[in-house]
């Protein structure tokens, strides 16, 4: 026996004990709870304030949409990826945009080398959106498109000319748009530190969007609250509430003085949430929510709709606790992780696949994903009560815990003039430096255990899985692809279209001109070509433009 085996031989005969007892917000768990920590009860699901559950049967009547990220390469790559993906039993569809997308750039752009294609999906073209959906009845599939503004009104009016070819009418569609113009700024996930736009045409766009969607696409969610970016980060639970319903307040105020009433747009709101490793405290953070925004909703905006009062969320399982060592350890940390958000009651989950912490999930690591959400719907029966954890003595008061903190955020974040002002002011970011700090120091010095990096870890084992890798020529075939497109379309008409959406955002700044994106997709002008016209029409320039 070495002397390093003795070791582990006598700590585990010992027996073992746990660094701490505090959850990753730094609340101290108590040895154990009962009554008097939590006396009263909460009104039964369905009834406000909504902790139990947004709707009295839960799962029992509906289970959650499964998603899962779909889009890689080519929109004809990940169109068979999202067959097959339904296939195996995939509900809904998350539409995940390349980064050069993201940022409003075609594939030929100099500062799209060596991204295009790369963690999402690369549409530049309205032939691009009805390839990436094409044989998907968009009346029938949830679908999610992943991207923020400006941009996002372009992605948008592509969806909706697809649609038109599908002769499905608006009416009939269902999905989401994140159009977040905030969340992906904050802290390191902001897009590699470049977003090619000024913020408050951007958060103009937003509206844009937000409003046409209101009053012309009824099922709609017009607004996807970024938290789990927030929360990627390396922030805590109560931090997550606070920032993202801070930021949510701003765009709430911004369609109220645009003189839209509460109750035409608030139940259109949703959020995209973290499911971290800590299991009660995650599902503790998702009563917490359900409660606070209840209250918001009602006593700050006096809404009158029970359904604005509905928290609805997407959650995706979090990728902080996946690790590349020992990297099948991910399968049990995403199917706790998608338990907890099952038992917090979300309405869609992404279970985050385990190769993840390498690249891009592969088929066989997607369609585990898939396979972890429907043993724990089908097999576990933890879907058989609309709250299982009801009345937990360690559940409630946690909830309780987290609420107050989350709160008080909120009331120093307004007090400080609102999430914008901090965010302007680097305050924000401050709070997310410092708990990226605390969250990475835990994880050194063993007060947060990673098993297979901090313990139990083997220095001379091999990582053996299969990796996901795109083909290397991705970005000539897209460039190729590009120029044989504007050569066959009419030039002119083109150029129309992007001379007239140039003048109406110029002379008329406040108006909001969805409309005429709208009509210079149709025209067949590009994502860059229209990015380009506004950022030229706001006087605002990218190195390269």
């Amino acid at each position: 026996m070495k002397a390093s085996d003795k070791i582990q031989y006598d700590r585990y005969l010992k027996g073992e004990t746990l660094p701490h007892f505090r959850t990753l917000s730094g609340i101290e768990m108590k040895e154990f709870y009962q009554r008097d920590d939590r006396p009263h009860e909460e009104p039964p699901p369905g009834i406000f304030p909504f902790t139990r559950g947004i709707h009295p049967d839960m799962y029992r009547s509906r289970l959650w949409t499964r998603r899962q990220q779909s889009g890689f390469g080519t929109p004809e790559e990940s169109n068979q990826r999202i067959h097959l993906l339904l296939s195996k039993g995939m509900t809904g569809l998350n539409i995940d945009f390349d980064v050069v997308t993201k940022l409003g750039l075609d594939p030929d752009h100099p500062l799209a080398e060596g991204n295009v294609g790369l963690v999402g999906t690369s549409v530049a073209t309205l032939e691009d959106m009805e390839t990436l959906f094409h044989g998907i009845p968009l009346d029938q599939v949830s679908t999610t498109l992943i991207v923020n503004p400006p941009y996002s009104a372009i992605i948008m009016a592509m969806y909706l000319l697809v649609a038109r070819r599908q002769n499905v009418e608006a009416s009939g569609l269902i999905g989401t748009i994140m159009n977040c113009a905030i969340s992906q700024l904050v802290g390191p996930t902001y897009q590699s530190g470049t977003h090619f736009f000024p913020l408050d045409p951007t958060l103009k766009i937003a509206g844009d969007v937000m409003e046409y969607c209101i009053k012309n696409i009824p099922r709609w969610n017009i607004l996807n609250i970024n938290a789990y970016n927030m929360r990627e980060t390396g922030i805590n639970a109560a931090q997550e509430i606070a920032f993202s319903f801070s930021l949510v307040s701003e765009y709430i105020r911004h369609l109220l003085v645009r003189g839209m009433e509460i109750d035409q747009f608030g139940p259109r709101i949703a959020f995209f949430t973290s499911a971290h490793i800590d299991f009660l405290e995650e599902i503790a953070k998702l009563r917490a929510m359900r409660r606070i925004w209840a209250h918001l909703m009602k006593d700050t905006f006096h809404a009158k709709n029970e359904r604005s009062c509905w928290f609805r969320t997407a959650i995706q399982t979090s990728s902080l606790p996946l690790t590349a060592q020992q990297p099948l350890n991910n399968i049990v940390r995403a199917a706790i992780q998608t338990l907890a958000a099952v038992l917090g009651g979300s309405q869609s989950i992404h279970t985050t696949s385990y190769d993840e912490a390498y690249a891009l999930p592969t088929e066989e690591s997607h369609i585990l994903s898939i396979r972890t959400q429907q043993v724990i719907a089908y097999e576990t029966g933890v879907c058989r009560s609309a709250d299982p954890l009801g009345g937990s003595y360690a559940i409630e008061k946690l909830t309780d815990e987290i609420e107050e903190r989350a709160l008080a955020l909120m009331e120093e974040i307004e007090k400080r003039g609102g999430f914008l002002e901090c965010f302007k002011s680097q305050w924000i970011e401050k709070q997310i430096n410092e708990a990226r700090y605390e969250y990475a120091r835990q994880l050194e010095v063993g007060e947060q255990i990673q098993v297979g990096v901090n313990m139990e870890r083997d220095e001379d084992e091999e990582v053996k899985i299969n990796i996901f890798r795109q083909a290397s020529d991705m970005q000539e075939k897209r460039i190729r692809y590009l120029r044989e497109y504007k050569e066959s379309r009419n030039g002119d008409q083109v150029k129309r279209a992007l001379e007239n959406l140039y003048h109406q955002v110029k002379k008329n700044s406040n108006r909001n001109f969805f409309q005429t994106i709208l009509e210079t997709v149709d025209q067949k002008a590009t994502l860059g070509e229209i990015s380009g016209t506004l950022r030229e029409a706001y006087d605002f320039r990218i190195h390269s433009d």
